[in-house]
């Protein structure tokens, strides 16, 4: 992805993207690589009980963040929009139901 005004360069270039040469979407990949690494943060602290630490993401993601929390046994609370920044913060928090693949004991 070509650097924005006033944005940033990544350390790693996304090859695979159509601004590169690649065959798909600059926003889309981004989309996903940032979703997929809050989905490896929330995997890895949901096996040990500790809570995300909030953030400010882009809102077109909250969705599908809220979906990846839900799986590993978060909530998601969605706060106010950074209008400078356009970013929206998010807080999560450990919901009392069982995260999906874990036992209980109606499953024993």
């Amino acid at each position: 992805m070509p650097e924005q005004e006033g944005g940033f360069q990544l350390v790693m270039p996304f090859v695979l993207v159509k601004s590169n040469g690649g065959p798909y979407d600059d926003k889309a990949f981004a989309a996903g690589m940032a979703c997929g690494q809050i989905w490896t943060e929330l995997q890895t602290l949901s096996s040990h009980g500790a809570v995300p630490r909030p953030r400010y993401v882009r809102p077109e993601h909250v969705p599908q963040l809220d979906l990846i929390a839900m799986h590993f046994g978060y909530l998601l609370d969605p706060g106010d929009v950074d209008e400078p920044s356009g970013f929206q913060r998010v807080d999560f928090r450990i919901s009392d139901a069982t995260p999906p693949g874990e036992n209980t004991d109606a499953d024993a």
